[in-house]
C-alpha cells in the first residue's frame, strides 16, 4: 500500500476513534437532551446511514462548527467591548422589541434589524477564514493581465475582498454595523437593506459549489446567540482597548482569536432567574 494511502487509513482510524468516542457519550447519556446524536441514533432522521456514516455525520458537522463559531462569537465580544454605542444601540433596541421579562428568540428576528447587521459585519470584519479554501480554475482565465491556466489552484483573499473600499466604503477597515442598514420607509427607524436580506454581504461563506452549507444555520445560531448575550449581559474591557494594529500568527487556516480581556455584568437584576426559568424544561442549568 503506497505512503499516502496508509497515512489517510490512519488517520481516518483516529479521527473515527474521537467521533464515535463523543458520539457513544451523548447517545448513552443517562440524561440525554434532544440532539443530532440521539435523533440519528433512534433513526428519527437516519434513513439509511450506516453506523459509522451516523458518527461522522455528527462528527464533521461539530468539527466545521465548533472553532468557526469560537473565533466568530471571540470577535463579536471583542467589537462589543471596543464599541460601546453599538452596544448600547443593540441593547436599546432588545429592551424596546423585547423587554426584560423574557428571553429573546426567533420571533424576534424581524424586529431587530441592528442585530443581524452586527452579524454580518462581524463576519465581514474579522472573517474566520481570512484564506477561503483553495479552488481550481475549470478553464483558462486572464485576471488584470494575469493568466490563470486551467487547473490552476486558487485561494480567494477573502480579508481583501471584505475589506475592499470601492464595495464597502472608505470606512471598509472599520466596524460599522450601520453600512447594513438605512432608514424604513415610515422614517421611525431602521430596516435591513434590501440588498441584504438574502445575501451575506460578505464573502467570508465562500463562493460557488464549495460554499458553506452550514451558513444559515451559522447566521441564526450567531444571531441568537448574540441576541442573548446582549439582553443579558453588559460588556466592558477591563483596561483601555484600541482596535488591533496587527492579528498575532495564525495556527491553521483560521482567523487568530483577538487577545483582549473584558468584564461581564448582569444588566438587570432579574436575568439569572428569567435564564433558569426557560431553561428549566432542557435540565440545563445556569451558574
Amino acid at each position: 500500500m503506497a505512503k499516502w494511502k496508509r497515512n489517510a487509513k490512519r488517520d481516518f482510524q483516529q479521527t473515527a476513534s474521537v467521533y464515535e468516542s463523543y458520539y457513544n457519550l451523548t447517545v448513552n447519556s443517562s440524561n440525554p437532551q434532544p440532539n443530532l446524536c440521539v435523533s440519528l441514533a433512534e433513526n428519527e432522521v437516519a434513513g439509511e446511514l450506516t453506523a459509522v456514516e451516523k458518527v461522522w455525520v455528527t462528527g464533521a458537522i461539530s468539527a466545521a462548527s465548533l472553532d468557526t463559531t469560537t473565533v466568530t462569537l471571540s470577535y463579536f465580544l471583542y467589537a462589543m467591548s471596543l464599541y460601546p454605542k453599538v452596544q448600547e444601540r443593540a441593547q436599546n433596541l432588545l429592551d424596546e422589541v423585547v423587554g426584560r421579562s423574557r428571553m429573546p428568540n426567533f420571533d424576534d428576528m424581524k424586529q431587530l434589524p441592528y442585530i443581524r447587521a452586527i452579524v454580518k459585519e462581524v463576519l465581514r470584519w474579522q472573517p474566520v477564514t481570512p484564506l477561503a479554501i483553495p479552488h481550481a480554475a475549470m478553464e483558462d482565465d486572464w485576471y488584470e493581465g494575469y493568466f490563470i491556466p486551467k487547473g490552476t489552484i486558487v485561494f480567494p483573499n477573502v480579508w481583501s475582498m471584505n475589506r475592499d473600499q470601492e464595495t464597502y466604503g472608505p470606512d471598509a477597515d472599520q466596524f460599522s454595523p450601520e453600512r447594513f442598514i438605512q432608514k424604513s420607509e415610515t422614517g421611525n427607524g431602521f430596516v435591513l437593506c434590501p440588498e441584504f436580506e438574502n445575501n451575506d454581504g460578505h464573502f467570508s461563506y465562500g463562493f460557488g459549489r464549495r460554499v458553506c452549507v452550514g451558513r444559515h444555520v451559522a447566521e441564526n445560531s450567531l444571531f441568537i446567540t448574540a441576541c442573548t448575550i446582549l439582553w443579558a449581559l453588559h460588556i466592558e474591557p477591563k483596561a483601555v482597548t484600541t482596535p488591533m494594529s496587527k492579528h498575532g500568527a495564525a495556527q491553521d487556516i483560521l482567523n487568530s482569536t483577538p487577545d483582549f480581556d473584558c468584564h461581564f455584568s448582569l444588566r438587570f437584576p432579574e436575568v439569572e432567574d428569567i435564564l433558569q426559568d426557560t431553561l428549566a424544561g432542557s435540565n440545563v442549568s445556569v451558574s
